[in-house]
């Protein structure tokens, strides 16, 4: 029995939008061949959770197995090498290294003979090109360990991402590895005729003459709004170990993606919530802002729409907020938490929150216009024909 075809996801970098790819490509081809006949598996993983068995696997597969119709009956199989705390020391420590490298490639074997019934299996990718080479398990070199074909996700623009693609084909093509082509990824609306236009295949093939076969292009992906931003749910999540006093009665609206975070520092005299928010914004405040916080419900409650992200209450106490201010925050459909930071490192935790969010398993709506965004802008076709199916 021929071994299936597997194409590896990898990107220029962390959070470039391989498991968003994943999803797209899984949905997209899902249209054409049986769901039932599409593998997937995260062979390198470094963000776990844990299964009700106790077993700890890459978030990532949790996500697929959520949102898909793709047969996934082992997940733990489905995330082999699992670089947790430790890992990487006891890696460079060893005596033998070589000896913990071969465990890690037999366990991708395993997961890889596990899928051989399939008729095209989706490898995700970690990090950039280079990630997990301390372990001796670099993407380029899972990938050639697979056989895989590389579908490469570029950022939108030509002079960063063409940078970027110097470097990381550069990689590839030093460790032999097999590109397939690439999808432009997060593309500005406004931008993507642009980059339909000078980034044809064409123009790469001058740019990458050593590439054979030529590189392909499978699709440049408009940036989807809000896509990557943080709910208040997962934001609340990021104030562990803190006073978190969570409120506010709609629970739909602790799962909508927030816009901006705004600090609140106008006296009560002059702050006028209309001049200084905008429907999914987060406003940071004191906890002892009570006034404010009034307006700033009355302004929420006013909306014709969308309404505001949520509130965040900062150098939080025993007494504060107080009786008056939970009642308020607890009877509106504001997402609520007060934490004991300050504003200065409540803002940089945000700041955190905003630059490294990751889809999560209740995120449906973004999901939704993951698949639609796919159905749009990718070559499913041209993709499955690359494969020969």
């Amino acid at each position: 029995m021929s071994k299936p075809p597997v194409v590896f996801i990898a990107g220029e970098r962390q959070h470039a939008g391989k498991t968003v790819t994943s999803l797209g490509v899984i949905s997209a081809i899902s249209k054409i061949i049986d769901p039932k006949d599409i593998g997937y598996f995260k062979p390198v993983g470094q963000e776990m959770v844990t299964l009700p068995n106790g077993e700890k696997i890459d978030k990532d597969v949790m996500i697929v197995n959520e949102f898909t119709g793709i047969d996934m009956p082992d997940m733990g199989l489905l995330s082999p090498v699992r670089v947790i705390s430790g890992v990487t020391r006891d890696f460079i420590q060893s005596d033998n290294p070589r000896a913990i490298t071969e465990r890690f490639e037999k366990s991708v074997h395993r997961t890889l003979e596990a899928l051989s019934d399939k008729k095209l299996i989706i490898a995700e990718g970690t990090g950039h090109p280079g990630v997990g080479s301390v372990v001796g398990m670099s993407n380029a070199r899972v990938a050639n360990l697979l056989g895989a074909k590389i579908l490469y996700l570029v950022g939108g623009g030509l002079g960063r991402p063409l940078d970027e693609l110097e470097v990381d084909m550069s990689y590839f093509y030093h460790n032999n590895s097999r590109v397939l082509g690439f999808l432009f990824n997060k593309v500005l609306a406004d931008k993507v005729d642009m980059m339909k236009e000078v980034l044809t295949e064409p123009a790469l093939a001058r740019l990458f003459p050593e590439w054979s076969p030529k590189l392909k292009v499978f699709g440049y992906m408009p940036q989807i709004k809000y896509l990557n931003n943080p709910s208040m749910h997962l934001i609340s999540k990021s104030f562990k170990g803190h006073r978190a006093l969570k409120c506010g009665k709609c629970a739909n609206a602790w799962h909508v993606p927030c816009r901006k975070v705004k600090i609140i520092s106008q006296g009560n005299n002059v702050f006028d919530p209309s001049t200084s928010l905008r429907p999914r914004d987060i406003a940071l405040i004191g906890a002892g802002s009570h006034r404010r916080l009034k307006r700033i419900v009355e302004f929420n409650n006013s909306l014709p729409g969308e309404k505001l992200g949520g509130v965040i209450l900062t150098c939080s106490s025993a007494k504060m907020p107080d009786a008056e201010t939970m009642e308020l925050m607890a009877n509106s459909c504001l997402p609520t938490i007060a934490v004991m930071q300050d504003t200065a490192d409540t803002d940089l935790t945000l700041y955190k929150c905003f630059t490294n969010t990751k889809l999560q398993l209740y995120d449906r709506i973004k999901h939704e216009l993951i698949v639609k965004l796919f159905e749009e802008h990718f070559d499913a076709e041209r993709f499955i024909h690359s494969f020969g199916l």
